[in-house]
């Protein structure tokens, strides 16, 4: 299951960086199972404060931050653990020492796979959030990432095309295999068949060899997407290294289904959930199964006549897209891990569909793609490596031991023999085509044979002993990583000590997301007491904010739904409409910057927005057309630690005087939450209320 979903990270830790992620703060932290004493963690030579290395167990670490305070070591493991001749590489990792008097480490392991965990160090320090007083963080790169030996295919990491699939893209990826088993050699002259060696079972192997050598007695293992596939391989050969495992996002290393139907499956829900349950566009629905219904329309509808035009791109310039069948099927599944796709595509579709708009469906494509296609360079993310994991640890449509001329048979017969209808709308060829770091369907066919094959986990349920507690965390709108079969199965598969938590309204990654509020509260209660797991209280997880899904996007002002006047107000219906078009722009901006490649960004029909980052965001808006005859002209502040949202804007009209608005609201408001607005236009006074946008 290769999961693209994880170049998701990238993003939130871009808008985690840039303003600081809110977690919720609580008054209790005691309760570790073994407290840390400096005996096995020390300054060299200084006071703690100062210090610039530290001693861990039987590892000198050598401080790389400042703020935080950070302490980098490495250790030297074989890349070939069968061989005693095998050359040896390097296994980085990072240790953040807890702010006050330690009891336990947190082992956080990212995903991808590829990512580095050190680069996602901002995160995880949020999501520990008060506990940072008292638990130490460690970060180890996996084998093939960041610190740890990055696997480096250039043709791959530097690969241009439209697109991430296909008979070109493919060859890149066996060149990657070939290179690997060209890179190294053992004791004696021979190549390493490493194409093999950067697998889950090694991998795990390294991490436990770095725990062993900093003497760190027993952690609490944090994995998110491809991390927790880690996880559960690595609780699975090595629980006795373990106080707590929580698995973020997970599916299942056992039993996997090469098709990945759950995908599409829980698509299908997922659209028509994430739009009833917003009332802007629910008002637009026609019961239920109406999301997906627009979804399948438009399918039918690109299938005859592509969208192509000029489009704000992620990186805030001006670009031409086509928008495809196949398209479609990429920003289906990148709504998985992009809510922004579960709040824009179906009023995007009905714009197109109903009136021929086609501009807020190109931008929102524009966005997200622009966002998951970003290539983000070594030592962040390693795409060899990725391909290594996929190639060699998960279940194909083809034997994994077969010769490639073999491979390429099985996989033709494997999709003439798949019902037609499986990923309707589309066909068995439309999804399997899609963006191979999302599935790699066709992307390992020529991938070198291995010379062996190490699974990932060599026992049977249950995967851990039932002292392990284990923490599972699902989205509900996740297709990606779905909660049925996957998650739910994994929880199934762990043990007994295991329990599945799924959040309401929550994408990939629920610890990486800024609504993150209640997971974060669920994760920091579960460190502070894991055998309290069965009765934790998780009623917050029920109660997540909706996404804020758009309802229509008109194309003039008297398209606009207009505010509620309230008493007071003398403005007319042109200035109450000024006031929605006002909001949705911010709406729409605050919803976009984690995904920008920058500080800058272009309104939907015209405009400019700059961002000012910092705990509170300044955004800037000039010239920024909701619609064609009306301009947005001001500023928003959002204060990311406590949510708020406020502006001060100046609405335009092609006609009339110009409309002057204060308005405060909760980015992350509950259905219902009305948005209180005061303003002017020339002599009249606007006292309105809103929906949140």
């Amino acid at each position: 299951m290769t999961r693209r979903a994880d170049r998701a990270r990238v993003g939130r830790r871009r808008r985690a960086a840039a303003a600081g992620a809110a977690a919720v703060t609580f008054l209790a932290l005691a309760g570790a199972v073994s407290p840390v004493s400096a005996a096995w963690a020390r300054p060299v030579g200084q006071d703690r404060a100062s210090a610039t290395e530290f001693r861990v167990g039987r590892l000198l670490l050598r401080r790389c931050e400042t703020t935080p305070r950070a302490f980098c070591g490495h250790v030297l493991v074989p890349l070939d653990y069968a061989s005693a001749d095998s050359p040896r590489i390097r296994i980085g990792f990072r240790w953040i020492p807890a702010t006050g008097h330690p009891a336990g480490t947190v082992l956080a392991v990212e995903g991808g796979p590829g990512y580095a965990s050190t680069g996602t160090q901002f995160s995880y320090l949020a999501m520990l959030g008060p506990l940072r007083q008292s638990r130490n963080l460690l970060m180890v790169d996996l084998r093939g990432t960041g610190s740890s030996t990055p696997v480096n295919c250039p043709g791959l990491e530097h690969f241009a095309g439209i697109g991430q699939d296909g008979a070109r893209f493919n060859r890149q990826v066996a060149a990657c295999g070939r290179r690997l088993n060209h890179t190294w050699r053992y004791r004696g002259g021979g190549w390493v068949h490493a194409s093999d060696l950067f697998n889950t079972a090694y991998s795990a192997r390294d991490v436990s060899g770095v725990l062993r050598d900093l003497q760190l007695g027993r952690v609490d293992l944090y994995g998110d997407s491809y991390g927790s596939w880690f996880s559960q391989a690595f609780a699975s050969r090595y629980p006795g290294q373990l106080r707590s495992v929580t698995l973020d996002s997970t599916y299942q290393v056992l039993d996997l289904d090469p098709w990945y139907v759950t995908t599409v499956v829980t698509a299908r829900r997922a659209f028509d959930e994430a739009c009833l349950r917003w009332p802007a566009c629910s008002r637009e629905a026609k019961g239920p199964g109406y999301g997906w219904a627009e979804i399948t329309a438009l399918a039918r509808r690109l299938r005859v006549a592509p969208v192509s035009g000029q489009t704000a791109m992620a990186n805030g310039t001006t670009g031409k897209l086509t928008v495809t069948v196949r398209t479609l099927v990429n920003l289906v599944n990148n709504a998985g891990f992009d809510p922004v796709v579960y709040r824009d595509l179906d009023a995007a579709a009905r714009a197109l569909l109903s009136h021929g708009d086609p501009v807020p469906l190109l931008r929102v494509a524009a966005l997200s793609l622009g966002f998951d296609d970003t290539n983000y360079p070594l030592p962040e993310f390693s795409d060899g490596l990725y391909f290594a994991v996929a190639c060699t640890d998960y279940v194909q449509l083809f034997g994994r031991s077969a010769a490639p001329e073999v491979r390429h048979r099985e996989y033709l017969r494997a999709l003439a023999r798949e019902p037609a209808g499986i990923f309707a709308p589309f066909t068995v060829g439309q999804w399997t085509g899609m963006d191979q770091y999302t599935e790699a369907y066709s992307a390992c066919l020529n991938w070198p044979t291995p010379s062996r094959l190490v699974p990932p986990i060599t026992r049977r349920p249950p995967l851990v002993p039932a002292g392990l507690p284990v923490l599972v965390m699902s989205g509900d709108l996740d297709s990606l990583t779905p909660r049925l079969h996957g998650a739910t199965l994994v929880a199934r598969q762990m043990g007994r000590s295991a329990r599945l938590v799924v959040f309401a309204n929550l994408t990939h990654v629920m610890l990486q997301d800024d609504n993150d509020a209640c997971p974060a509260s669920v994760f920091q209660r579960f460190l502070l007491d894991p055998g309290g797991l069965a009765s934790e209280n998780v009623s917050c997880a029920a109660r997540v904010t909706p996404v804020h899904a758009v309802g229509a996007y008109p194309l003039r002002l008297a398209g606009a739904r207009p505010a509620t006047p309230r008493p007071g107000n003398t403005a007319g219906r042109q200035a109450l409409r000024a006031v929605t078009v006002a909001l949705a722009s911010v709406g729409d901006e605050v919803s976009r910057f984690g995904e920008l490649g920058g500080t800058r960004d272009l309104g939907l029909r015209g405009g400019t927005v700059t961002f000012r980052r910092g705990r509170v965001l300044t955004i800037t808006l000039r010239g920024v057309r909701w619609v064609t005859d009306a301009a947005v002209d001001g500023r928003a502040w959002w204060d990311r630690k406590t949510g708020w949202v406020t502006a001060s804007l100046t609405v335009r009209l092609a006609r009339g005087a110009p409309v002057r608005l204060r308005a405060r609201w909760l980015a992350y408001a509950a259905p219902g939450q009305i948005v209180v607005v005061t303003g002017r236009q020339a002599g009249t006074r606007i006292v309105a209320v809103a929906p949140a946008p």
